[in-house]
């Protein structure tokens, strides 16, 4: 029995020492592995960083490639670029064009969008002055290419300038229609003829029969078109001077401001045959 007891006690400290060795090596297995996480972690981390900083390098170093150009431009002495090599540039442009070749003027000249047709110049000069210089030769290129550059962007801005003033224009007229509208439904006119002048007003292009308007150097000049009959110059002023009354001081001011000009000759427009009341 003494055997028996002596046996099981030794079982179970035995049992227990293995129980405490398994946590043991199971805790310092959860201790490395939070270590190795940690220590990728901070890998990925000093990456990141790294990146981000080869990202603000990769920046200044096109800034200072830029500003090399710049300067190398500016410190050289200009090059006298003969007429005969000026003119044969400007053709063989002209003939690259004709080929589909082309330049971006939104990039540089030394881009390499732009080298096909720099090169196509270069070859085709050469082959035409194979004594002109290297120097010569991509000075004569580059200036014409700036050239072109300088009128595209002329031409880019005038179209914006000439778009947002159509679109002024557009707007003022169409608010001219809204105004008019609100007086023609305040008036006191017989329902025939109040429904005959909303007819036009709420017609489609109502707002290409508004008069054309000229910044002045206060407020608008208004300039009346040459098809316009008495009677619907009459109702325009009728329809503005009821506005008038009724609208805010502010608006009042402004439209007070507006003066009327001189006769602007413009085509008849093409409307049905009830609004031919408006023709003169």
């Amino acid at each position: 029995q003494k055997e028996k007891t002596a046996k099981s006690k030794k079982s179970k400290t035995q049992s227990g020492q293995s129980e405490r060795l398994s946590s043991l090596n199971s805790s310092k297995s959860s201790g490395k592995n939070q270590g190795l996480h940690g220590h990728i972690k901070e890998i990925l981390q000093n990456q990141r960083e790294i990146l981000s900083h080869l990202g603000v390098l990769t920046k200044e170093l096109k800034g200072l490639r830029t500003d090399i150009d710049n300067k190398r431009d500016e410190v050289k002495e200009p090059v006298s670029v003969p007429n005969r090599i000026r003119n044969a540039v400007k053709e063989y442009f002209a003939n690259g064009e004709e080929i589909e070749l082309k330049w971006d003027y939104k990039k540089r000249f030394y881009d390499e969008v732009n080298s096909e047709f720099t090169d196509y110049i270069k070859r085709s000069v050469k082959g035409v002055a194979p004594d002109v210089t290297n120097e010569v030769l991509d000075t004569a290129v580059k200036r014409y290419f700036t050239s072109k550059k300088e009128a595209a962007n002329r031409k880019s801005r005038n179209k914006e300038t000439l778009h947002k003033q159509r679109q002024a224009t557009y707007e003022r007229k169409k608010e001219k229609v809204r105004r008019r509208i609100q007086a023609a439904e305040k008036k006191n006119w017989t329902t025939e003829k109040k429904n005959m002048v909303l007819g036009v007003l709420k017609s489609k292009d109502s707002h290409k029969l508004m008069s054309s308007d000229e910044e002045a150097d206060e407020g608008f000049i208004s300039h009346p078109y040459s098809w316009e009959s008495d009677a619907w110059r009459n109702i325009k002023q009728s329809l503005d001077k009821k506005y008038q009354e009724t609208c805010s001081s502010r608006s009042r001011r402004l439209l007070q401001k507006r003066q009327i000009g001189s006769v602007r000759e413009q085509e008849k427009p093409k409307l049905k045959e009830e609004f031919s009341w408006m023709f003169n």
